[in-house]
């Protein structure tokens, strides 16, 4: 259930921005940092983006009428979003984040929601065409809209109502659905979000590889560097129709994962067994092992909607069967060859060994 009462599929592989609540756990890959973050602010950006592609019957009436205005229904837009709460700095609670969209200008707003500090978005789509689009130009909105890959696919389902608007009236329907949605938070948000990120820093701080840290704390999401990139944001959120986003803003690489308590044995023997319960969840592990790695091609080999690869690949990578792999440039899913090991373990403690008797 996302914060504002609606339920979604999840959804793996999304890509934009983040932020934290309090305090900062910094590592170093070469010139490569990363932070641990998380904020209120950022749970509800991910539940608008929750509640923009799910059932809107399950929302407040309030709420559903703000959606409506912005007229998202693919959720991209508050994801590109979360690099206003970031450059806002801390303590990115939802009502500084709030502060920071009211007293933001309307261009520059708009410059935010189309990807102008997204360097994958700039490159792909054109910085010009980017910024003309976000001055009102209707011939740059139009090639963005009509771009089969910009908005990671989604931009007439998520840009065709905002951009024709003035950027004062672009700016005061997202300040009503943010407003809405911050009413919705539930009190205990902030407990929660700090305890989440002080698991977090405790996994980083234990171990001296923190790319495999960051595979354990977003179960299976193998960052692989890049040049664009000088520091990691995690960003652990509640968030379950969102188990991953990937983002960038400015200089950041920000990943947001679903937090969830670390798993004992039987736990993790259940999450095993609910991966490979499934026929078609067998099928993907097995092309994945052939080396079919791209969820695109994945799609076509087992004739499922998109979608529903996605909800198994989740399903294979929660339980640790299969890893995600790459940053902008590529993203492949790549089989966790050591797994059979890690099961082995895994059902010795649960039923114990002859050793153990």
């Amino acid at each position: 259930m996302h914060p504002f009462g609606g339920c979604n599929p999840s959804i793996e592989g999304h890509a934009r921005y983040v932020s934290y609540v309090g305090s900062i756990c910094p590592m170093s890959i070469g010139h490569l940092h990363i932070d641990v973050a998380a904020g209120s602010a950022f749970a509800v950006l991910l539940g608008l983006s929750a509640a923009a592609r799910g059932d809107r019957e399950a929302l407040a009436p309030h709420l559903v009428g703000t959606l409506q205005d912005v007229g998202d229904g693919e959720g991209e837009t508050w994801l590109n979003l979360l690099g206003v709460a970031l450059d806002a700095g801390p303590p990115f609670s939802a009502e500084r984040m709030l502060e920071a969209l009211e007293a933001t200008d309307g261009l520059e707003l708009r410059r935010h929601l189309l990807g102008r500090y997204a360097w994958s978005w700039c490159t792909l789509a054109g910085i010009d065409d980017i910024e003309s689009a976000a001055e009102g130009d209707p011939r740059a909105a139009s090639r963005l809209l009509e771009h089969p890959r910009y908005y990671g696919g989604h931009a007439l389902g998520s840009l065709t109502t905002l951009l024709p608007l003035d950027a004062d009236e672009t700016r005061r329907r997202i300040v009503r659905a943010v407003e809405a949605a911050v009413a919705l938070l539930p009190s205990t948000i902030e407990d929660e979000l700090t305890a989440a990120e002080a698991a977090a820093a405790t996994v980083l701080g234990d171990r001296s590889d923190p790319l495999g840290a960051i595979e354990r704390l977003t179960h299976g999401y193998r960052y692989v560097p890049e040049v664009e990139a000088d520091r990691v944001v995690l960003v652990p959120h509640l968030e379950p129709a969102l188990p991953l986003v990937l983002a960038q803003h400015r200089s950041a690489r920000l990943v947001a994962y679903l937090a969830a308590p670390e798993r004992g044995a039987e736990e993790d023997l259940v999450a095993l067994g609910r991966a490979l319960s499934d026929p078609k969840r067998v099928e993907i592990l097995a092309l994945v092992g052939r080396g079919v790695d791209r969820a695109a091609d994945l799609v076509e080999a087992t004739g499922l909607t998109r979608s529903t690869v996605h909800h198994h690949l989740a399903q294979l990578r929660a339980a640790g069967l299969v890893a995600l792999e790459g940053n902008a440039r590529a993203y492949t899913y790549v089989p966790r060859r050591h797994a059979h090991a890690e099961i082995a373990a895994l059902v010795a403690a649960v039923v114990g060994t002859e050793e153990g008797m």
